[in-house]
């Protein structure tokens, strides 16, 4: 946010915009609106130094409001209750029945942003994911680097297990 208070004193004092942008390092448009406002309710150097910070955010709004303000805040630490309580839980399941809740007045996230959320909400809390599972049952394969060469158990061949055949 711009020094509205010094860029004022500098435009009542007759200082230019160059000098201005030096000694603030604002833009030309902030001077430009401080002149004008000053013009509009008539301000003094007496007045300008005497007021007060909530006065002169009040005379310079900037127009952006809090747009989380309007939207109904989601329970992410239920959902975290949710999946370790049942692992088939996911956050698409967590965001519909966040989208039905009838408490919530105000806006709902979409997906995407419900997921952003969550993840901050996530690495906040220090959440991770462990998997867990019985060794020799199941094979977890990591599609990234080097392929894997495969004897085929039928003809005895050896392959290379390529990406391009899935």
């Amino acid at each position: 946010m711009a020094e509205y208070k010094a860029i004022m004193t500098l435009a009542l004092a007759g200082h230019s915009y160059s000098e201005i942008v030096a000694a603030v390092g604002c833009s030309r448009r902030e001077i430009a609106a401080v002149k004008k406002t000053i013009t509009a309710y008539g301000i003094t150097a007496g007045q300008a130094s005497s007021m007060n910070p909530a006065e002169i955010a009040g005379m310079f709004p900037d127009g952006r409001k809090r747009v989380s303000e309007d939207y109904t805040k989601p329970d992410f630490d239920r959902v975290l209750a949710s999946m370790k309580f049942n692992r088939h839980f996911t956050i698409q399941q967590a965001w519909g029945k966040y989208l039905a809740d009838p408490v919530g007045a105000g806006k709902k996230y979409g997906y995407s942003q419900y997921c952003a959320l969550f993840a901050d909400h996530a690495r906040i809390k220090d959440v991770v994911a462990t998997l867990h599972h019985e060794p020799g049952r199941t094979m977890l394969v990591d599609w990234a680097g080097d392929t894997l060469e495969v004897l085929d158990a039928v003809t005895g061949v050896w392959d290379a297990f390529r990406k391009a055949r899935f």
